[in-house]
């Protein structure tokens, strides 16, 4: 048997799992929660130090969201080099947190709070409050779980609904029908895997009635200007 070999290889997949799990954000313990591989494993695995078996292989495969072929042979120069658009990203977590302000303005108000009485329940500066609910400042999740205590609702209710799988994205744009005479850049729009939430949102908003969309943009309006 050849050592050397076998030790190159365990190390190529070493760096290639590790660059599969950054990718997804993870730490190798929470990898480990996830597949019950031992985190000390997990690291020798990465360093190169240990090799992996194939049904490892294919639970880390399912839990990452990846094919086992991609785990195993996958190049690493476009794992490394597909990165996601950060700015895309952020304009998410922008749109997010407008979109949560909105509930928690509406919610205070329909409630007949006074921004005074919930910043005091709350511990909080008025004026933070009102950040908070213009979208000008992002909610941290402690305050935001005090906020919905208050005014009695789930944390959860600000989330927008995921199937409940382990890899899968929220929507399949395989689905969605490309007609040729497109703009090449809206083509790509939909192609691109980081644009899935903003098509998710799109459809979502696409089955409500008139009367539901026109209070969600004047709701939009007034914490937009």
């Amino acid at each position: 048997m050849n050592t050397q070999l076998l030790s190159i290889k365990a190390k190529k997949f070493g760096v290639r799992l590790a660059a599969l799990r950054q990718k997804k954000g993870l730490t190798t313990e929470v990898l480990s929660l996830w597949t019950g591989i031992a985190n000390e494993k997990l690291q020798a695995i990465e360093q190169g130090d240990t090799t992996i078996t194939l049904p490892e292989i294919e639970i880390v495969a399912l839990k990452l969201g990846f094919s086992t072929e991609t785990l195993i042979a996958g190049e690493l120069q476009d794992l490394i080099s597909n990165k996601p658009d950060q700015a895309a990203v952020q304009h998410y977590a922008g749109l997010r947190d407008r979109m949560i302000a909105l509930i928690l303005r509406k919610t205070r108000l329909e409630q007949n709070h006074t921004i005074e009485s919930v910043s005091a329940n709350c511990g909080l500066e008025p004026n933070e409050l009102d950040q908070f609910e213009s979208g000008s400042k992002p909610v941290p999740l402690p305050v935001l779980e005090l906020l919905c205590s208050e005014y009695q609702i789930p944390l959860f209710s600000l989330i927008p609904h995921q199937p409940e799988t382990d890899s899968a994205p929220t929507m399949d744009v395989s689905t969605i029908k490309l007609n040729e005479n497109m703009p090449e850049d809206v083509i790509e729009f939909v192609n691109n895997p980081i644009n899935l939430p903003y098509l998710e949102l799109a459809r979502k908003l696409s089955d409500l009635d008139a009367a539901k969309l026109r209070s969600i943009a004047e709701g939009l309006l007034e914490i937009t200007y």
